[in-house]
C-alpha cells in the first residue's frame, strides 16, 4: 500500500504538538488542549478519507 498518507499524518501530528507546546509556554494551557482536540478530530476524518482513497486500486 501507499505509505504517504501515514507520513503526512505523522507530520501534522508533530506540527500540532509543537504548536500546542508553544501555546502552553505562553500560558494558554486550556486553549491549547481545546485546539489540539479539535485539530486531531478534524485530522482523523481526513486520515480515514485519504487511507480509503489510497487503498482503492481504481
Amino acid at each position: 500500500s501507499n505509505p504517504s498518507p501515514y507520513y503526512g499524518v505523522v507530520g501534522l501530528v508533530i506540527g500540532s504538538v509543537v504548536g500546542c507546546g508553544w501555546l502552553v509556554s505562553l500560558g494558554g494551557s486550556f486553549l491549547s488542549l481545546v485546539l489540539f482536540m479539535v485539530y486531531l478530530g478534524g485530522m482523523l476524518v481526513v486520515f480515514v478519507y485519504s487511507v480509503a482513497l489510497a487503498a482503492d486500486p481504481f
